[in-house]
């Protein structure tokens, strides 16, 4: 809805800065959006003449509100000041009263300014100091949204009160962001006193010198750690544990969130852990998605065909589960290689005493991905076709893969299609006669709505990719089996690549599957001849160019065309 304040706001930026070949016109259409907030960051960076005029509010523009004097209530008579007229914009643009784009900080400006302060939890002095410009001029808001969390607002603007100094100020509109899951790193390090200012959240991380400094700060009932309890209660919160009360003391219900909190994340009876307190394992686990990369597991993931001593190792070593690749391969030109089950490689994997469970990947690390006519489909059937003929046992679970930083728009409007596309196929018993299940692999909130909607058996948690949206600030689902966290070279000779994944016990995989069957099937017919049709193609260059189908008869089968 268009607001006039807004309007003036617009009108007054770009005649005053048009003359500018740094200004991009803004349309006058009373929105407040995207563009105006850069707008207005943009007319600040002329105005301040920092070097590179972006419209984004980065680590230099920051330091520059820093560095200015605070502003305090002018009198009518003053000279009207320009950076008045940008705080007086950013207050319409944010919904605050600012009277008008006078140019005089008096009575309406100043209330609004204390009313912003208010609602970010700042000090309510109405002196407009680099808070106020740093705020005013984010993406952030400072007012509950309709379908906002009161009680994760309360928490925003706690950590405004304590935190700004060293993160800055954070929205505080009762949405979980990427910013609000990132600030509680932030927060530990202030606590610990690793930073004093941290420009840029992005940028922060549980790194080894993080990890050194709380190592010595334990959390149990009844410590004396105020400002890191607080923290680990508003992780307890984000992650759905009940936690409501956020004092500074460990009280004995927080030790329940705890102890809750480690069952559900599979961090009991781990080194290091200790049930109902908070050492490095359990903090780590609070604070990113990954968790602490060097605790243990008994379970992994790797694209590498396994050898009968590869396996041995692994089971040697802890190991008891692992997820292998149904098709495809991996690489690119020279370095292009197979990784998809074989019967040899199953007979390894289970004579070693491991299990072994199955996951489809042949893309799905980028939207576009997903926007194929037929894709779920075309999926569904190659999987099914494809577990039935290495000999899965029934009601096995096939974890079809999600494996880039999915939004919530793509997850409604093409991950949920997909799915869809794949439960369709998987309900008839004529693709699907071993009753296998839907699993998914991907970012914990995806995992969670693809589940919600009834299209998912298990999760396999995407949780090592700790950039993606989906898993910061997200709990992991209820349905969880695997959790993936950690990628490294796995020991002794033959080395390989070998993701860590965390085990729930939920899915125990295939320990037996009927293999006697002949390894020249339909199926391994079609990837051999759909990879050598790629490599004619790719080095014809039509590959590059635009998208082929092309599909192969085997005996009187037609299988499905392969993109």
């Amino acid at each position: 809805m268009a607001d006039s304040f807004v309007l003036e706001a617009q009108k007054y930026l770009n005649g005053t800065y048009g003359h500018n070949s740094n200004w991009v016109h803004l349309d006058e259409n009373g929105m407040t959006g995207g563009l105006m907030m850069e707008g207005l960051v943009r007319a600040f960076q002329i105005e301040h003449e920092v070097p590179s005029v972006t419209g984004y509010l980065g680590p230099y523009t920051v330091n520059v509100m820093r560095s200015l004097n605070d502003i305090e209530k002018m009198d009518p008579s003053d000279e009207p000041s320009n950076d008045v007229k940008l705080i007086q914009c950013a207050l319409f643009c944010k919904g605050y009263h600012a009277g008008g784009i006078t140019g005089i900080y008096y009575t309406n400006g100043v209330n609004a300014v204390k009313q912003y302060q208010e609602d970010a939890g700042l000090k309510t002095s109405g002196v407009i100091d680099w808070k106020v410009w740093q705020g005013l001029f984010s993406m952030g808001w400072f007012q509950l949204v309709p379908g906002g969390d009161p009680t994760l607002r309360v928490i925003q603007r706690s950590i405004n009160a304590d935190w700004s100094s060293v993160i800055g100020v954070q929205p505080c509109e009762g949405v979980m962001s990427r910013n609000t899951a990132l600030s509680l790193i932030g927060c530990l390090q202030g606590a610990l006193n690793l930073q004093t200012w941290i420009p840029d959240l992005t940028s922060v991380v549980f790194g080894p010198a993080t990890q050194s400094a709380f190592s010595q700060h334990p959390l149990y009932e009844g410590c004396s750690e105020p400002a890191l309890v607080k923290i680990a209660k508003y992780a307890l919160y984000f992650y759905g544990f009940g936690q409501t009360e956020f004092s500074s003391t460990f009280t004995s219900g927080m030790r329940l969130n705890v102890v809750n909190f480690q069952k559900e994340y599979g961090l009991t009876g781990l080194d290091g852990v200790v049930s109902g307190q908070i050492h490095l394992t359990t903090m780590m686990s609070l604070l990113t998605s990954r968790g602490n990369p060097n605790r243990s597991c008994t379970g992994g993931d790797t694209s590498q065909i396994l050898s009968r001593q590869m396996c041995v190792n692994l089971k040697a070593a802890g190991y008891n589960v692992i997820g292998r690749y149904l098709t495809g391969t991996v690489g690119v030109g020279a370095a292009e290689r197979p990784k998809y089950l074989t019967p040899e490689e199953i007979g390894n994997i289970q004579d070693a005493g491991l299990s072994v469970f199955p996951i489809y990947q042949n893309g799905g690390y980028y939207a576009d991905y997903f926007k194929i006519s037929g894709r779920g489909s075309y999926d569904a059937v190659t999987a099914l076709r494809t577990a039935a003929v290495l000999g899965f046992p029934e009601e096995t679970v096939i974890y079809f893969a999600v494996d880039f930083d999915c939004m919530s728009y793509q997850t409604e409007s093409l991950i949920i299609p997909y799915f869809r596309q794949i439960a369709n196929a998987f309900r008839q018993a004529a693709f699907n006669p071993k009753n296998y299940k839907i699993g998914i692999y991907g970012p914990r909130e995806v995992c969670r709505q693809i589940s919600a909607e009834g299209l998912a058996e298990y999760s396999f948690v995407a949780d090592m990719s700790t950039g993606f949206s989906g898993n910061l600030g997200f709990p992991i689902p209820s349905n969880w089996a695997f959790d993936q966290f950690d990628e490294f070279t796995f020991g002794p000779s033959p080395a390989f690549p070998l993701d860590k994944v965390a085990v729930s016990g939920r899915d125990g995989g295939a320990r037996k599957n009927d293999v006697g069957g002949s390894v020249t099937t339909a199926e391994m017919l079609q990837e051999a001849r759909s990879k050598f049709t790629r490599r004619v193609l790719s080095a014809l260059g039509f590959t590059a160019r635009k998208r082929i189908d092309f599909e192969f008869e085997v005996g009187e089968q037609v299988l499905p065309p392969v993109s």
